[in-house]
């Protein structure tokens, strides 16, 4: 037999989903599918943590259906917006109106634009609305993609 594909392992995962992180017991849930793709699919998504096996193979290479359960990982994994686990590896980072001005402003002051300009800007700037400084703030992030080499040559710098 081939390699598992992952059409084949996501499949008898999903079939999980339904119950939850209850024991499934009743291996016809999984009618249609191969023994013997079953049998790697178990093995390869528990040794992932994505399910509980409760399966066993003895020693002349025969395997008895023992039942599994989708653990917590794998109803993360399923569901649309990743679940806990996504949360877990998701970093926030929360910005106030007024810390975002005075980097900004900072930034306004480091460069080599004449005194007035400076000025003129960094008024404009403490006057934003909530409304136009999340649109600046959104055209500024785009302005920093789009200044990648200069991040790299930074963080090549920063991080050393």
């Amino acid at each position: 037999m081939g390699a598992l594909t992952k059409e084949q392992w996501l499949g008898v995962l999903s079939r999980l989903q339904p119950y939850g992180m209850a024991y499934v017991s009743d291996i016809e849930i999984f009618s249609g599918i191969n023994r013997d793709i079953l049998r790697e699919s178990v093995t390869y998504l528990a040794s992932h943590g994505l399910i509980a096996s409760y399966c066993q193979e003895s020693i002349d290479g025969r395997w008895s259906w023992g039942g599994v359960q989708l653990t917590a990982k794998g109803l993360d994994y399923l569901s649309e917006d990743g679940g806990l686990t996504a949360e877990d590896k998701t970093i926030t980072v929360k910005l106030d109106g007024d810390t975002i001005k005075a980097l900004l402003c900072k930034a306004v002051d480091e460069t080599a634009a004449p005194d007035a300009t400076k000025t003129g800007l960094k008024q404009q700037v403490k006057a934003l609305g909530s409304e136009a400084l999340k649109d600046l703030t959104s055209s500024l992030i785009s302005k920093g993609v789009e200044s990648a080499p200069d991040l790299i040559q930074w963080l090549g710098t920063a991080l050393g």
